[in-house]
C-alpha cells in the first residue's frame, strides 16, 4: 500500500494543510482516523483498541507523527516504528482479541519528514472481542469506532452489527441454493470440510489421514496403474489439497454406504507444513539469520508480495476458503528465502 498510497483520496483527506502555516494539518480525527505523535510499543493496548475498533466499524487508520494542539507534521523521531514487525503486533493482536484483526503497517515521506502507518480492515467476521484484561483492555468488551473516540460498543450499533451478520449468512444460504438448482439436488454432495465427509445420494465418502500415503490424485485427465482404477479429481477441492502419495501401488476408491468401506480423510495442515512450514515470523527469523541489513519495512513487504505471486514460493490460508476477504493467513516455502539474496547482503 505504501507504493501507491499517495494516490489514494485517503492520502489528500489526512494530509490536509494549512493554506498559510506550514506543516499544520487540518485534518480532524473522525470514525476512521486518529492521530499520534509517537509511536512506543507500550502503549500497545492503546493502539490496539483503536485498532479493533476500527476493524469493528468500517477499517480506519492511526498515523503516527502528528502532533496534537496544534496540529502539525512533525514526523516520527525515533525508530520506534520502523523496527517493530508485523509478526509482534499479529502476535499481541492474537493474543487479546479473536478473531483475527487483518491489518498492514507501513511508512511514507511527507514534507521530507516520515510518517508510519497502521491501516485496520474492516472485519468480515462481526464482533471481535477481546479476550483478556491488559491496559486498556477489558475481557468480553467489544470496542467500536464512534467519530474521534474508540469504545465500548452501544446497544443500537451491536444490533446492526447482528443484523448484518445475519443478511450475510442468508447470502450465502442462498448461493449454495443456487448452486444446487443448477445442477439438480440428486446430483449434489456436501462436504464438511471439518469432519472430511462427502455426503450424497449416492453415500458417503470419509477420508482417513491413515490412508494418504497409498493414495494418488490427478488434477485432469485419468489414470490407470497395473489395471486398478485411482480417485479422479477434476480441478481443485477445498479446503482439501492434493497428496503425492508415497506407495507404489494405486488405490480403488468409489462412494458407497457401506458401514465397514475403509475411512479416508485428507488434511490440509500437512501439505502446508511439508511445503510452507514457514508463517511470517517464521520467514523473517530465517531473513535476519541470513542477511545483515534485512528490515522488516516498506521494501520488504513490496519483494514479499511480489514473490508471493509465484504459488511455488507462498500459500495463503483464508478462514472461509469461498471468500477471498475473509480472514487470511501466509505461509512460505524455504525457498523463497534465496530469492531475497540480490536484495539483501548476506552475512559473513
Amino acid at each position: 500500500m505504501s507504493n501507491d498510497f499517495k494516490n489514494n483520496d485517503e492520502y489528500n483527506k489526512i494530509f490536509l494543510f494549512h493554506e498559510t502555516i506550514a506543516d499544520r494539518i487540518i485534518s480532524r480525527e473522525s470514525g476512521w482516523l486518529e492521530f499520534k505523535e509517537s509511536f512506543n510499543w507500550n502503549s500497545k493496548d492503546k493502539y490496539a483498541k483503536s485498532m479493533v475498533a476500527f476493524a469493528n466499524n468500517k477499517g480506519g487508520y492511526i498515523v503516527f507523527g502528528i502532533k496534537d494542539k496544534p496540529r502539525d507534521l512533525v514526523g516520527l523521531q525515533s525508530n520506534n516504528f520502523e523496527e517493530v514487525d508485523e509478526a509482534k503486533i499479529t502476535a499481541y493482536l492474537n493474543s487479546v482479541f479473536a478473531p483475527e484483526i487483518i491489518f498492514e503497517k507501513f511508512e511514507i515521506t511527507v514534507n521530507t519528514k516520515k510518517i508510519g502507518l497502521l491501516y485496520t480492515q474492516q472485519a468480515k467476521t462481526k464482533p471481535i472481542v477481546c479476550l483478556k484484561n491488559d491496559g486498556e483492555l477489558k475481557e468480553a468488551d467489544i470496542y467500536y469506532r464512534y467519530n474521534a473516540r474508540s469504545e465500548r460498543i452501544k446497544y443500537p450499533e451491536i444490533i446492526a452489527m447482528f443484523d448484518f451478520v445475519k443478511e450475510e449468512e442468508r447470502k450465502g444460504w442462498l448461493e449454495h441454493f443456487e448452486k444446487i438448482s443448477k445442477i439438480g439436488p440428486t446430483n449434489a454432495a456436501i462436504m464438511d470440510t471439518i469432519g472430511g465427509e462427502i455426503t450424497g445420494k449416492g453415500g458417503t465418502l470419509v477420508i482417513d489421514k491413515k490412508l494418504i500415503p497409498k493414495l494418488k490424485f490427478i488434477n485432469q485427465g485419468n489414470f490407470q496403474e497395473k489395471g486398478k482404477p485411482v480417485l479422479r479429481l477434476i480441478g481443485d477441492v477445498k479446503p482439501v489439497s492434493i497428496v503425492a502419495g508415497k506407495s507404489k501401488n494405486g488405490l480403488g476408491v468409489q462412494i458407497t454406504d457401506d458401514p465397514n468401506a475403509p475411512a479416508m480423510r485428507l488434511e490440509e495442515e500437512e501439505i502446508l507444513k511439508k511445503k510452507y512450514p514457514l508463517d511470517y515470523r517464521g520467514l523473517v527469523k530465517e531473513l535476519n539469520k541470513r542477511f545483515g541489513d534485512f528490515k522488516t519495512n516498506g521494501k520488504f513487504h513490496k519483494l514479499r508480495k511480489e514473490l508471493m505471486k509465484d504459488k511455488n514460493l507462498s500459500r495463503t490460508r483464508y478462514l472461509d476458503p469461498d471468500n477471498t476477504k475473509s480472514s487470511r493467513k501466509d505461509f512460505y516455502s524455504p525457498n523463497i528465502v534465496k530469492k531475497f539474496d540480490k536484495y539483501y547482503t548476506k552475512k559473513k
